[in-house]
């Protein structure tokens, strides 16, 4: 199932307040202090290197890894306004606005695929999986991030002015023996946005990854 078209207007529409939030390191924290270190410790050796980044939003991974040398740095990303700020701003990298379950590049155009916090915008990734795959070279692989799942297990018990709470909690009470479950770990569920991020991602325990289940690549 590719991006859910509510995503695709909400980038579009909020294209530059999202460029603004995520090149601002002291706005976008977990991006520029826990995600984005993590990510580009784990970069292979990208030296005269052809990369691609799928879900490139406006670009700031793609110029990233072009100035780590790779001499083709490509991103891609179902919004076309995120597109045009993109090449706007790093005109040395190539920019395509495309779906990454229908990649329109050649067998084995890249050394290196990359992905940001983009995949679990889809229910299932067999597509972009096998995708990847096909696009990379012999020996060559994929790294993505994602959300973890306790975040979205995680259910609101209490929300006022102050304080709001939220838990991944079992309960069981002594005398009766009742077992309370506050959260949901274990399903494969559509999480739906707020108002001022009205996006669609997708729940799976890690045990989905783990087990290969729904993202299972080609033999």
């Amino acid at each position: 199932m590719p991006t859910n078209k509510s995503t695709i207007k909400w980038y579009n529409d909020n294209a530059q307040q999202y460029t603004s939030h995520v090149r601002d390191v002291n706005e976008s924290i977990y991006h520029s202090y826990y995600e984005k270190p993590a990510m580009q410790a784990m970069l292979p050796n990208l030296q005269d290197k052809a990369v691609l980044s799928i879900g490139c939003g406006s670009g700031e991974d793609v110029i990233y890894m072009a100035r780590q040398g790779a001499v083709r740095s490509v991103g891609i990303d179902v919004s076309e306004q995120l597109i045009k700020i993109a090449s706007a701003s790093y005109a040395e990298c190539e920019f395509l606005v495309m779906d990454q379950e229908k990649l329109t590049f050649a067998d084995n155009s890249f050394d290196f695929v990359y992905s940001s916090l983009a995949i679990h915008y889809l229910e299932y990734w067999t597509p972009t999986l096998k995708e990847a795959y096909r696009v990379l070279k012999p020996d060559a692989y994929f790294l993505f991030s994602c959300h973890h799942p306790v975040d979205s297990a995680l259910f609101t018990t209490h929300n006022d002015g102050d304080k709001k709470i939220t838990q991944l909690a079992r309960i069981k009470d002594k005398q009766s023996k009742k077992v309370e479950i506050i959260g949901d770990y274990m399903s494969h569920r559509k999480l739906d946005g707020t108002d001022d991020l009205a996006v669609t991602t997708w729940h799976k325990p890690l045990s989905d990854y783990q087990r290969g289940k729904r993202i299972r690549l080609p033999d």
